[in-house]
């Protein structure tokens, strides 16, 4: 049956699955544009450091987010030009989820027969691309950079330009300046590029590439000041990191929605890698020729580049989220394309691949339906009802503080606000600030005497987040100055004991207290699903 398949009608459908995919992916981006609302805490912090008065500011303060300066920069220049409402950045997004899925385009074409089949589906169609890949973020564009990248050495291995070399040397900076972890992955990618140039005894290549990797190297040297000095703090941003929770937060991102397709991936993986090993052994009497190369690059990069984001990731220490692996996924996706393109000769690739695309296909959106059309957050609900509720004589906590994030952005009311614990700068992750809090042996009393005398005087306190649920004879837990026997400076720990006090005062004061229902018609995503409370009186 297969044998009387022609090949350029093989090549007719591939088309069509391929374009279908592409139709699907800009659905359901402009779907996730339309239902996303509000931003949460880390793309409100991005715009807030953006927008701060001056380049300066900027300058002064980027550390404590998680991109270099250029992004930031970046962003400010967009809401120059098109405003910074909701509406306008989840545009933004939306832009960057059409340039995702353009590059993925042309890294199919540099890098084998021009069909993105499988990097479509395995990053197009995952809700880690379609809801974090779309975020004001570094993580979207930093993927879409990171591709061109990959594309672009191919394209060296394939033919050495000057234009290519320029090309490829702007993406690899530009990579960089987009994102921390990129300066990895361009590491990984060069290095595979580097080995295939020592194997054949190119020197000119080799120093070509090494050359790049020196300039995002240089690129990236005016910013090891601004996070080595805040190394002092970045202990409180930390997180115990094991090949165990990376290997976790890994399959979740790559699975998302289905742990299930994770492992589909992974066997497409290995079958890929297992036929591209017998090609580049049935072409070694042929060595060195740019088919040998190419393929051989393409099997190194996922492998080096995988390593290489585990270690730093161990080193950087910090708690692992599925959109940290976005550009990672990236690489591994137009990896899957080029080694199917390489083995097209083998027409039972070729239908498998057409196979697992149109699975995909018809799955995958049903899958991801239900996160895509989730909001971000609801925090802008939040903010609008305490601004409609509140009188100017009440009081506002927001707990915990990083929640205070976003409601800086959407709160317009006239009654004052604090969190907990008080904190001098809500812009940006100021986890220098929240350290010093730590360290202090009566870090929430200013917060609990401004809630005794707002109460004492018969005015309302609102608690945005709500308090924790403690029974009749639970007492809450309190920690000494960071760091804690137990606890060391997990700020997690801190900010649960924190809010466990102020939760007892509450119930052990307040005379009367309950949730604000609050007017919702979707979903929204657990990770800013703040929930709203009011207390009033005095006991």
């Amino acid at each position: 049956m297969i044998s009387s398949i022609r090949l350029d009608q093989l090549r007719r459908v591939e088309w069509i699955v391929a374009v279908l995919l592409s139709l699907m992916i800009l659905f359901l981006i402009a779907v996730r544009v339309n239902h996303a609302g509000a931003l949460w805490r880390d793309e409100c912090a991005v715009v807030q450091l953006a927008r701060m008065p001056h380049v300066s500011d900027i300058t002064r303060n980027f550390q404590h987010e998680a991109f270099p300066i250029t992004f930031p920069i970046l962003i400010r220049g967009y809401t120059n030009l098109f405003g910074a409402s909701d509406t306008s950045l989840r545009v933004f997004g939306a832009a960057v989820g059409l340039a995702l899925v353009c590059a993925l385009w042309l890294c199919a074409r540099w890098s084998g027969d021009g069909l993105p089949i499988i990097s479509l589906p395995f990053l197009g169609l995952s809700t880690t691309f379609l809801i974090w890949g779309l975020t004001i973020r570094g993580y979207g564009l930093g993927s879409v950079l990171i591709v061109l990248v990959f594309g672009l050495f191919v394209l060296l291995l394939r033919k050495s330009s000057l234009a290519i070399i320029v090309a490829a040397a702007l993406a690899s900076i530009a990579a960089v300046q987009c994102l921390v972890h990129n300066l990895v992955l361009v590491f990984a990618l060069a290095m595979s590029v580097a080995v295939i140039c020592l194997l054949r005894r190119d020197a000119r290549n080799t120093a070509i590439f090494l050359a790049i990797l020196a300039l995002c190297a240089i690129s990236f040297l005016p910013y090891l000041n601004a996070y080595t000095s805040g190394s002092h703090w970045s202990v409180v941003a930390e997180s115990p990191v094991t090949f165990r929770s990376l290997s976790k937060q890994f399959i979740l991102a790559t699975g998302d929605p289905s742990s299930a397709f994770a492992s589909c991936w992974g066997i497409a993986f290995l079958v890929l890698l297992s036929a591209a090993t017998l090609r580049l052994y049935h072409l070694r009497p042929r060595r060195p020729t740019t088919e040998w190369d190419v393929l051989l690059y393409l099997m190194l990069a996922p492998v080096i580049a995988t390593v290489g984001y585990y270690l730093f990731l161990h080193l950087l220490n910090y708690l692992a989220r599925p959109w940290y692996f976005l550009a990672l996924l990236s690489i591994l996706a137009v990896s899957l394309d080029g080694l199917a393109a390489s083995l097209h000769n083998l027409k039972w690739i070729r239908l498998s691949r057409l196979l697992f695309a149109f699975a995909a296909l018809t799955i995958l959106p049903f899958n991801a339906w239900p996160k895509i059309v989730e909001r971000q957050s609801n925090i802008d609900v939040v903010a609008k009802k305490v601004t409609e509720l509140a009188q100017p004589v009440d009081l506002i906590v927001a707990a915990p503080w990083q929640y205070g994030i976003s409601f800086n952005r959407y709160y317009k009311g006239t009654a004052r606000w604090i969190t907990l614990p008080k904190m001098a700068d809500l812009r940006v992750h100021r986890y220098d600030l929240f350290r010093e809090k730590m360290v202090s042996s009566h870090p929430i009393d200013d917060v609990l005497e401004e809630i005794q005398r707002a109460l004492a005087a018969g005015n309302r306190v609102w608690f945005v987040g709500g308090l924790t649920q403690l029974q009749e004879n639970d007492v809450p837990r309190f920690l000494s100055p960071a760091p804690d026997p137990t606890s060391g400076w997990d700020n997690r720990a801190y900010n649960r004991s924190w809010l466990e006090q102020l939760s007892a005062f509450v119930r052990a004061h307040g005379e009367r207290g309950q949730t604000v229902p609050l007017p919702s018609a979707s979903a929204v995503n657990e990770l800013e699903n703040v929930p709203l409370m009011v207390v009033d009186g005095w006991q």
